[in-house]
C-alpha cells in the first residue's frame, strides 16, 4: 500500500521579493517585478531580478559562499524559508529519512571569473591558445571554481547546512526539472523510503553567458522599447518569446501519518504525478489525473506552463483541449509574467502558486493577455482574480525540447 503524501512547507525567492506570500500576492494582483537588468555597465537586458537577495542571511559560513554559484545560493534560501514554513528545520530525531531533490542543469559561470585564465591563453596572433589555455589559463582559476557550477551542488550544499541525511538526487531535464525533482520526491515517500523530502528547483541565468544562451536560441521576447512588464504574453497572439527572469521554489513533503503526529500544517495533498517526453504533453497530464482518480470533468483549475513562446502555448493550449474536451468548467492561469521565466525552478513555483489557490480558494489571472492565436477551449482568467469553490488543481511544466511533467493536488479533508 503507497504512503500519502502531503505538502507541508513553501519556500520561493523571486523577483518579486521573499517568500511564498510576496510571490502570491503579486499574483493576485498582476503586479510584475520584471524591469530592466544591468548586466555590466554597458549592457541592460528586461528580468526578472530581486537586487536586495542577501545570501549571508542564509548562508552564515563565508567560506561556504566563495563555492556556491548565484543558483546555489538561491536555492539553500528557498530552501530554508520551506523549511521554516513548515517548522521542520530543528527536528529532533529522523533526520536519515529527510531528503532533498533538485531540478538543475548547466549553472553560467561569470565571465570575469574567466577573464584573467583567457588573458593568459592569447597566443602570438591574438586569439586563443587553447593549449596554452590548458598549461596557463587552467592554473590560474580559482581552485574550487569548478564546484560552483556543477549542477549537483545545489542539492549537496542544502543537505550539509540542513543535516538531511536521507534520499539525495538531481534532476537534470530543462525547464520542467523543478516540478519533475518534486514529482520523484513523492515518488520516494510513496514507496516508504522517506519521511519527509524538500524538493524544488532554482535557476539564475541573467548575466551575460545565460542571455547569450538563451538569445542563439531565439526565444527571448524582444520588448523593443516597450515597458518590459508588458511584453511577456503567454498564450496570447502577440507572444513572441519570454522574459528572462531568476528564482527559486521549495516545498516539503511529507507522509501523512508523520505530518499529522507532528501537527504540521497542512497545504495540500498530492495525489497524482504523470511525466514523458517532449511531446508528451498530453501523456503526462493524463498520467496525472489517472493516478490521482480523477476524470477530465472532475478537475476546474489547472496552473498552465504558458511559456509565451507562441508554437509551444498552441501546443499546450491543444493538449489541453484534448484531455479536457473543451470542458467549461475548467479555469486556466499562466503566471510566469509576475517573475519571468526561471527555467529549472519555474515549475516548482508554479506548484506553489496553485497550491496557495487551492489553500485561498482563488484562481489567479494571466497577465499581458489580450487575444489568443486560436480557439483556446478553455477558461483563461485575465485582468481580475477568480474566487470558486474548488477542491483540485493541476500544475504543468512542459520544457521546450524537454520533458513533460503534470501534478494533480487535493485539498487535504483531514482522514
Amino acid at each position: 500500500m503507497s504512503q500519502r503524501v502531503v505538502i507541508t512547507g513553501l519556500g520561493a525567492i523571486t523577483a518579486l521579493g521573499e517568500g511564498a506570500e510576496a510571490l502570491w500576492q503579486a499574483v493576485i494582483q498582476n503586479r510584475s517585478g520584471i524591469g530592466k537588468v544591468k548586466l555590466d555597465e554597458n549592457l541592460e537586458f528586461p528580468g526578472g531580478f530581486w537586487n536586495d537577495f542577501d545570501p549571508e542571511k542564509f548562508v552564515t559560513q563565508r567560506k561556504a559562499l566563495k563555492v556556491m554559484a548565484r543558483d546555489i545560493q538561491l536555492a539553500v534560501a528557498a530552501a530554508s524559508l520551506a523549511l521554516d514554513d513548515a517548522s521542520a528545520k530543528n527536528l529532533k530525531e529522523g533526520h536519515d529519512r529527510f531528503g532533498v531533490i533538485e531540478g538543475s542543469g548547466v549553472l553560467n559561470h561569470e565571465l570575469d571569473e574567466l577573464a584573467y585564465s583567457i588573458q593568459s591563453s592569447i597566443g602570438l596572433d591574438g586569439k586563443l591558445d587553447l593549449k596554452k589555455f590548458g598549461s596557463d589559463g587552467l592554473p590560474a582559476l580559482f581552485p574550487l571554481w569548478l564546484l560552483k557550477y556543477l549542477p549537483n551542488m545545489p542539492a549537496c550544499h542544502i543537505s550539509i547546512l540542513f543535516d538531511l541525511q536521507g534520499p539525495n538526487n538531481t534532476i537534470t531535464t530543462g525547464a520542467s526539472a523543478g516540478l519533475q525533482a518534486v514529482g520523484e520526491a513523492y515518488r520516494i515517500i510513496q514507496r516508504g523510503a522517506a519521511d519527509l523530502m524538500l524538493a524544488g528547483g532554482a535557476e539564475s541565468k541573467l548575466n551575460p553567458v545565460g542571455v547569450s544562451e538563451y538569445q542563439v536560441l531565439g526565444v527571448l521576447s524582444d520588448c523593443n522599447g516597450h515597458d518590459p512588464r508588458s511584453m511577456y504574453r503567454p498564450f496570447d497572439v502577440s507572444a513572441n518569446g519570454f522574459v528572462i527572469g531568476e528564482g527559486s521554489g521549495f516545498v516539503v513533503l511529507e507522509e501523512l501519518e508523520h505530518a499529522k503526529k507532528r501537527a504540521a500544517k497542512i497545504y495540500a495533498e498530492i495525489v497524482g504525478f504523470g511525466s514523458s517526453n517532449s511531446s508528451g504533453r498530453k501523456i503526462a497530464m493524463q498520467a496525472a489525473l489517472r493516478e490521482a482518480g480523477l476524470s477530465s470533468k472532475d478537475l476546474n483549475y489547472l496552473q498552465a506552463c504558458g511559456l509565451g513562446i507562441l508554437k509551444e502555448d498552441e501546443l499546450e493550449s491543444q493538449a489541453i483541449q484534448e484531455v479536457f474536451n473543451g470542458a467549461s468548467q475548467l479555469f486556466v492561469s499562466a503566471s510566469k509574467p509576475v517573475m519571468g521565466f526561471t527555467g529549472f525552478s519555474s515549475g516548482a513555483l508554479d506548484l506553489i502558486i496553485s497550491t496557495l489557490s487551492l489553500r485561498n480558494q482563488l484562481i489567479p489571472p494571466t497577465m499581458n493577455f489580450k487575444r489568443a492565436s486560436k480557439e483556446l477551449g478553455f477558461q483563461l482568467v485575465k485582468r481580475m482574480p477568480q474566487k470558486k469553490t474548488f477542491n483540485s488543481a493541476m500544475t504543468n511544466a512542459f520544457g521546450f525540447n524537454g520533458q513533460c511533467v503534470s501534478m494533480v493536488t487535493k485539498i487535504y479533508e483531514g482522514r
